[in-house]
C-alpha cells in the first residue's frame, strides 16, 4: 500500500492553516503561506513540500538572472508554465498562486491615493517599484495628480508591448479629464531590467507631453522601472519640448 504524505500527518498545532487561525498570518513562514494557497499536496508529498519546491524554483530563476532579486520577489512574476514544470503542481494549484500574486499587486495599487504626495521622482519610484518592477510583460500606468501633487487616481492602460498605437494620447488624456487630474506622471516597466529608454519611449513621451501642454494637463515625468532601478525623464533633463 502506498504511503500518503499530508499535512494531516502533522500535529494539529503545526499545521499551517491551524497556525494561521491561532496566531495570525504574519506569524507564518513563506512556505506555510504558499502551502495554504495550494490547499493540498500529492499522494507522495505534502503541500509544505510542494511549497518548498515552488520557492526553490524561484531561487533557481534568481540564479539565472543577472538582477539581484529575492526568490520571493520572483514568485510575483512566475509564469503558469514555470509553475507547472514543478511535479505535483497542476492547473488548479498554479491558478491559486497566480491569482494570489495578482491580487497582491492590485491591493498595492488600490491603497487610498490621497495619502501619497508624489512631488519627486524618488517618491514615485518608491510607490511603483514594488508593483511594477517584476512584471513579466510591459505595463503602462497613469498616476493622476491634483494641484498639490497628491495622487488621485491610478489607471492601468495597457499590458503587453508598449508603443504609440497602444498608448494613444486620446485615451491617456480622456482618463485624466474624467478624474479631474491637474497633471499626470507616466510609468511603464521594462521586464528585461534595463531601464534605458528606447527611441520609441522617447518619442511617445515627447508626444504625450505636447498633447498634455495643449489640453492643460502637463506630463510632469515619465518613469521607466525594472528590477530595483528606475529612469526618470525629469531627472535626466529629457522632459523637453
Amino acid at each position: 500500500m502506498t504511503e500518503s504524505y499530508t499535512i494531516l500527518n502533522l500535529p494539529e498545532e503545526e499545521r499551517p492553516r491551524e497556525r494561521l487561525l491561532t496566531y495570525g498570518a504574519d506569524r507564518l513562514s513563506n512556505v506555510e503561506l504558499i502551502a495554504i494557497l495550494l490547499g493540498s499536496g500529492t499522494q507522495k508529498e505534502s503541500a509544505l513540500r510542494l511549497a518548498e519546491k515552488i520557492l526553490t524554483k524561484c531561487q533557481d530563476m534568481e540564479a539565472l538572472d543577472s538582477k539581484a532579486v529575492s526568490g520571493l520577489s520572483r514568485l510575483s512574476r512566475i509564469s503558469l508554465k514555470s509553475l507547472k514544470e514543478i511535479k505535483g503542481v497542476g492547473d488548479a494549484k498554479a491558478a491559486s498562486i497566480l491569482a494570489a500574486m495578482e491580487l497582491a499587486k492590485r491591493v498595492s495599487f488600490s491603497q487610498e491615493p490621497m495619502k501619497y504626495k508624489l512631488n519627486s521622482p524618488l517618491k514615485v519610484a518608491d510607490f511603483v517599484l514594488g508593483q511594477m518592477s517584476w512584471a513579466s510583460v510591459e505595463e503602462f500606468v497613469l498616476l493622476c495628480l491634483n494641484t498639490k501633487k497628491e495622487l488621485i487616481s491610478v489607471h492601468r492602460m495597457t499590458k503587453g508591448t508598449i508603443n504609440y498605437t497602444v498608448v494613444h494620447p486620446r485615451d491617456v488624456f480622456k482618463h485624466c479629464l474624467d478624474c479631474g487630474a491637474h497633471s499626470v506622471i507616466l510609468v511603464h516597466n521594462h521586464p528585461s531590467g534595463d531601464v534605458t529608454p528606447s527611441q520609441e519611449d522617447i518619442h511617445l513621451t515627447q508626444r504625450l507631453k505636447q498633447v498634455g501642454d495643449l489640453v492643460g494637463i502637463p506630463v510632469v515625468d515619465h518613469l521607466i522601472v525594472g528590477g530595483k532601478r528606475y529612469y526618470s525623464f525629469l531627472e535626466e533633463g529629457k522632459l523637453v519640448d
